[in-house]
């Protein structure tokens, strides 16, 4: 069997949720870009902060093969093990869409 045909039986699904970050004070300068930089994200696009709290939520979008709670907890997973600066990631489950 070839590689591309083994290639086009792989199914890729997209999805979009909001997720909320908690992160350690003063370092959320480059929150967005380093999600982006995770695997699978395509997407991620700043929907509010609250500095007070040290919180920042994104809409964010993700390609898996996965389902899509399950592809946003391993978006999770790889995020807090990553990343030192953020203390805590909440998921808005009833959010997640696929696109």
């Amino acid at each position: 069997m070839k590689l591309f045909n083994i290639i086009e039986q792989i199914v890729f699904n997209t999805y979009e949720g909001m997720v909320r970050i908690l992160h350690k004070e003063g370092e959320s300068e480059n929150m967005a870009e380093l999600l982006r930089a995770l695997p699978g994200v395509t997407t991620v696009t700043n929907a509010g902060s609250s500095s007070e709290m040290g919180a920042m939520t994104f809409k964010v979008k993700v390609i898996s093969q996965k389902e899509g709670k399950e592809a946003f907890n391993a978006f999770k997973t790889n995020a807090t093990s990553k990343y030192d600066n953020i203390i805590k990631i909440e998921i808005a489950e009833e959010t997640i869409q696929e696109k």
